[in-house]
């Protein structure tokens, strides 16, 4: 896949209206572009990560370890997703498991380019800072309203 066409796909994504084309082709040009095969782990719960990803095609589940044997899926990421955020902004282990449920392309970027991302390109960085910001803050909103549910059903269950 050629640089043109990850900006073709990145410049149509909502999320980035907010760069100037020039800023998307920087940014374009501190990722590297990785492909999975279907059933793939891309990222393990519990490990240590230093990447990030955003999906160009195909589809990523992502799923939590309760135990050994037991595993919860969680939700399906396509195009335009982007995951293991955390791990290069934090120092914590990676929150959950990720792989590819078909053939997929991914850009990653890692925490040091991430870093001299910053360092060399402090504007269009605050922009992607706030693209992070604001996918965290949704997906926060979302288990909050998971977690919300979930004692909703328990005290009902506890009342009955």
């Amino acid at each position: 896949m050629t640089n043109e066409k990850i900006f073709s796909i990145l410049r149509t994504d909502p999320k980035f209206i907010d760069l100037t084309n020039d800023e998307l082709k920087t940014l374009i040009s501190y990722c590297d572009l990785e492909r999975f095969e279907k059933v793939t782990t891309i990222i393990k719960e519990g490990e240590f990560g230093n990447k990030f990803f955003f999906i160009l095609e195909g589809e990523v589940g992502i799923s939590k370890s309760i135990s050994d044997e037991v595993i919860f899926f969680i939700s399906t990421l396509k195009k335009g997703d982007f995951f293991g955020e955390m791990a290069i902004i934090t120092d914590y282990p990676r929150s959950a498991n990720a792989f590819a449920k078909t053939d997929t392309i991914l850009l990653s970027m890692t925490r040091d380019t991430l870093i001299k991302f910053k360092n060399e390109h402090p504007l269009p960085f605050g922009k992607f800072a706030f693209i992070i910001a604001k996918t965290l803050a949704d997906r926060l909103y979302k288990v909050e309203d998971r977690i919300k549910n979930i004692i909703k059903a328990s005290v009902i269950s506890a009342i009955t």
